[in-house]
């Protein structure tokens, strides 16, 4: 598995300003108290998704046959601690960028999707301290 980032980082400022305009932009229609300012997603099921595509070939190559994952973003309606949870479904994407929405192995179990929902939003989960959610 290739381990190196091809994507360059941007600049804090940078990062909080499109956060700002995110914000200002979806207040208009999402209440201040619902309005989701980041998802945890948690590295352990980031990690057992990778593995599931993976193969190992008789010389123990390692090849995975997804491309990554994509996140949709999703609203819980039975979650009575905060309504209208905005957490984000995780589906694995395969090589040619499609999204892994049914599993042929898994079909007729069940659970014969590959839509998964183990995202945490903030504001159960957020670093208040970070200087990401506490903008200027």
């Amino acid at each position: 598995m290739n381990s190196t980032i091809n994507t360059p980082t941007i600049p804090l400022r940078d990062a909080q300003l499109r956060i700002e305009r995110y914000r200002q932009q979806l207040s208009a229609y999402v209440p201040q108290e619902n309005l989701p300012c980041a998802i945890l997603i948690p590295i352990d099921d980031l990690l057992a998704i990778i593995k599931q595509y993976e193969t190992v070939d008789e010389e123990g190559n390692i090849t995975n046959k997804l491309r990554g994952v994509r996140a949709y973003f999703a609203v819980k309606a039975s979650d009575q601690e905060l309504p209208d949870d905005i957490t984000a479904l995780i589906v694995p994407v395969d090589l040619q960028g499609n999204d892994v929405v049914v599993n042929p192995d898994k079909l007729g179990g069940v659970d014969d999707t590959e839509i998964y929902d183990f995202t945490k939003p903030c504001p159960t989960e957020c670093d208040v301290k970070s200087p990401l959610y506490d903008l200027p």
